[in-house]
C-alpha cells in the first residue's frame, strides 16, 4: 500500500504556488525593451503585467483552496468544532466538496472544485 502521506504534498504544492506567485510579481516594466532599432519608445508592459496579475490570482485561489482543505481536515481530525457554530458550518461545506482524508488519494480534483466553489459559490458567505 504505501506509506500514508496525508497532506504533506498539499503543503509542498501550497509552496510552490506561493513561489510561483512572487516571482510573477515582479514588475513587468523591468523586462522593457526598445523597438525599431531604437527608434521607437520603450514597449508597453501592461498588457504582460495584467496577465501575471491575472496569473497571481489563480495561484492565490488554488492556494486557498489548499489550506481550506488542509482547515477543514485539522476541524476533521480533531473532532471538537461543534462547540464553534460558524467554523463546522464552514467544515461541513468544505467536506461536502473534498471529503476528509481518510488515505492517501490523488486531490487535485479536490482542489479543482474548491477553486470553483470559491470562484461561484456563496457558501463562505456567512
Amino acid at each position: 500500500n504505501g506509506l500514508y502521506h496525508g497532506f504533506k504534498a498539499m503543503s509542498l504544492a501550497s509552496s510552490a504556488l506561493a513561489a510561483e506567485a512572487l516571482k510573477l510579481t515582479m514588475p513587468a516594466a523591468s523586462f522593457s525593451r526598445s523597438t525599431e532599432s531604437h527608434n521607437q519608445d520603450k514597449v508597453s508592459m501592461g498588457t504582460i503585467a495584467a496577465r501575471d496579475a491575472e496569473r497571481v490570482c489563480t495561484l492565490t485561489e488554488r492556494a486557498l483552496s489548499i489550506h481550506l482543505m488542509a482547515a477543514a481536515q485539522a476541524c476533521h481530525l480533531r473532532k471538537n468544532i461543534n462547540t464553534r457554530p460558524l467554523l463546522s458550518k464552514v467544515a461541513r461545506e468544505i467536506g461536502l466538496i473534498s471529503p476528509p482524508l481518510a488515505e492517501d488519494r490523488p486531490l487535485d480534483k479536490d482542489i479543482e472544485k474548491m477553486c470553483a466553489a470559491i470562484r461561484y459559490s456563496d457558501f463562505f458567505r456567512v
